[in-house]
């Protein structure tokens, strides 16, 4: 088998951990923190808003490690640095601590082993395949919506939310960090061999490298950076209220849970389809139809739906925002080069954090003033439009000309 598909494997691991708890299961510990600490709804969102914060100072700086040092070394210690600080969550006394401490797991975790590090491994070891590669490492995210959340309500019920924090935090820092070690290497020749045999020719693959000031001036950062920023903003925002959305509508906490779990399964679906697709066809199509989807599910939501039609909106998300990362990943390629992946995703991760930002709080804030969650999801599906309208001017193809 070769050797690049257990990076594949590493990357896989490694989403499932940190995006499967900060992305899916997050929602679970909402209500709990409340009840615990006595704190608002967007006192608890603060949490997520600091990461994204912090996430403008770590991704970047992360994007240029990644094209000088060990992606391995890296992500091990990205690993033992998420385990730990879960288990600091875990033994936190007031709101406020709550929120510092999230926020600085949240930003540096994700930025080590998040996306960044495993998608930039992975693209050096494959050429043809790319696409795919990168889809079936982000199903680890998938995998991670399901069974993530699935321990940590268990957890949450046999023992407390804090008790689960620490069992999550044993889980990531032993078998998780083992396997991470074992499997990651950065580079082909790392281990003396070669990336994936192609004999077609790989726009951007082989480009000189950018500096971080050239990448910034490019339309291509802007252009991308806002489409993909704007739409994570507004998805990731709904998917950390989908649990108490559900409750409010009058659904139970299982029926909630089932909302997760039917997300995440669509999100494999669609990282196999657009990991596929994408290999194939236009990567801006791709992403159009990502966005058709995720405004779909929003607009169903807002109408506070019966549950059927929740798991309908849940499906077309999950199905959807399975196909961004292998998307991006492949148009980060073809527009700024291996060489310079590393510091292309980093510094549009920055911009992408902006967009992110205030969209948690912004939610919360609009649920304590209305008791309703209908006029987010309105307001957030302008938001898409606007997501699917900054794709028209991008030409991936002309953006490797350094300015």
């Amino acid at each position: 088998m070769f050797y690049g598909w257990r990076v594949v494997s590493g990357a896989f691991v490694s989403q499932m951990f940190v995006v499967g708890f900060f992305s899916y299961a997050v929602s679970l510990l909402t209500q709990p923190v409340r009840d615990e600490f006595g704190a608002s709804l967007e006192q608890v969102m603060y949490g997520l808003t600091l990461g994204t914060l912090l996430g403008l100072v770590s991704t970047p700086l992360v994007g240029v490690l990644v094209d000088r040092l060990s992606i391995r070394w890296l992500m091990t210690t990205g690993m033992m640095f998420l385990g730990s600080s879960l288990w600091l969550l875990a033994n936190t006394h007031s709101i406020t601590q709550y929120v510092i401490v999230f926020g600085v797991s949240f930003a540096f975790s994700m930025s080590l082993v998040g996306p960044l590090t495993g998608s930039a491994a992975i693209s050096r070891w494959f050429t043809a395949s790319r696409g795919r590669a990168l889809g079936v490492a982000a199903i680890g995210t998938s995998v991670g919506g399901a069974c993530i959340p699935a321990l940590l309500s268990w957890w949450i019920e046999e023992d407390g939310w804090r008790n689960a924090l620490e069992n999550m935090a044993l889980v990531i820092t032993v078998p998780g960090l083992m396997f991470v070690m074992l499997t990651i290497r950065g580079r082909p020749e790392d281990v003396d061999m070669l990336p994936e045999k192609d004999t077609s020719t790989q726009l951007g693959d082989e480009q000189k490298a950018f500096t971080l000031k050239q990448i910034i001036l490019t339309s291509t950062y802007w252009f991308m950076g806002l489409s993909v920023g704007l739409l994570l903003s507004s998805f990731l925002s709904i998917l950390t209220n989908i649990t108490p959305y559900a409750t409010l509508l009058g659904h139970s906490k299982e029926e909630a849970f089932s909302l997760i779990i039917s997300l995440a399964s669509a999100g494999l679906i669609g990282k196999l389809v657009f990991g596929y697709s994408v290999d194939r066809t236009n990567p801006k199509i791709n992403f159009w139809v990502t966005q058709a989807l995720v405004l779909t599910g929003f607009l169903i939501l807002s109408f506070e739906p019966a549950y059927p039609l929740m798991i309908l909106a849940m499906v077309l998300m999950g199905f959807a925002t399975g196909g961004i990362m292998p998307v991006w990943g492949v148009m980060l390629v073809k527009a700024f080069g291996l060489s310079s992946f590393g510091r292309a995703m980093g510094a549009m991760g920055a911009l992408v954090t902006l967009c992110i930002m205030p969209g948690y709080s912004i939610v919360g804030r609009l649920f304590d003033s209305t008791g309703s969650y209908s006029i987010a999801l309105w307001l957030l599906s302008g938001v898409i439009v606007l997501c699917a309208l900054l794709l028209i001017p991008l030409e991936l193809e002309g953006s490797n000309k350094q300015n």
